[in-house]
């Protein structure tokens, strides 16, 4: 028997598991979870949050995926069975936590050996011992991933999973987006001060101007097909330089105008 957010009236009137552990969570319980988070990097904040969300809700493993619009990667689990099944997810294409952020709510599956919804993964999560997942939708406003729980015991997840597993999930994806943001901001002044010093050394070199000097860093970037950051960190390092050399030549007398912005 599956269930999906919950709602079916079957489920909602089935007995208690006895196998089934009394809930270790609260509000308060969830809200302290925020301080492991804050502040670390993004692969740190996900190796937490599924660690966390195994401990806080006494599942067998827990894994995240992350997606886009053309793709979704598995980044973090707890648990190496874990890790496997939301790599099957992404081989599959389909799955709970796939699932989950399409349809944007709760998707619980009570046994997987009779669940039809996904015909190629289930079978191969319960060849690795799992019975039953709860998947969350993690989003800022819109979908950009998945918390699955796992666990070996049939009807682990219940109803009284649902309202504290959307409170992890959302306190989850704040501690997500914000270490995704710190982590872009980083690199952004990084970049920007790398891209600094190579202006510094090119302005000595050829005599030029701070906008002739990110002229060339651009016009070297565009003709070799990387990065403003990589072109920079060539010259920066002192490596063999004939082809910017010419690059720079060419554009000093005419360089006046920047356009563009940096390019991480």
């Amino acid at each position: 028997m599956t269930t999906e957010a919950v709602v079916h009236s079957d489920i909602e009137t089935r007995p208690v598991d006895p196998l089934r552990p009394a809930a270790p969570w609260s509000s308060r319980y969830i809200h302290r979870a925020r301080d492991p988070f804050n502040p670390n990097s993004v692969a740190e904040t996900l190796d937490t949050a599924v660690g966390l969300a195994r401990e806080t809700f006494g599942a067998d493993g827990a894994a995240i995926l992350l997606a886009t619009d053309a793709s979704a990667v598995a980044t973090a689990a707890a648990g190496s069975r874990a890790r496997q099944a939301d790599a099957l997810q992404v081989d599959c294409h389909q799955g709970p936590g796939l699932h989950a952020i399409r349809a944007r709510q709760p998707v619980i599956s009570d046994e997987l050996r009779f669940d039809s919804r996904w015909r190629f993964w289930a079978p191969q999560a319960a060849d690795l011992g799992f019975r039953s997942v709860l998947s969350l939708a993690l989003t800022d406003g819109d979908p950009f991933g998945a918390l699955t729980l796992y666990s070996k015991r049939p009807s682990f997840f219940g109803t009284e999973s649902v309202a504290p597993g959307l409170s992890f999930a959302d306190e989850a994806s704040i501690a997500i987006t914000t270490a995704v943001e710190r982590e872009q901001l980083l690199k952004a002044a990084d970049a920007r001060g790398i891209i600094g010093q190579a202006q510094g050394i090119l302005m000595e070199r050829y005599h030029i101007s701070a906008d002739q000097a990110f002229i060339v860093i651009r016009r070297s970037a565009s003709v070799f097909n990387q990065r403003l950051r990589s072109i920079a960190e060539r010259i920066i390092g002192g490596r063999s330089l004939p082809d910017i050399d010419v690059i720079a030549l060419h554009h000093v007398a005419g360089a006046t105008s920047l356009g563009g912005g940096f390019d991480q």
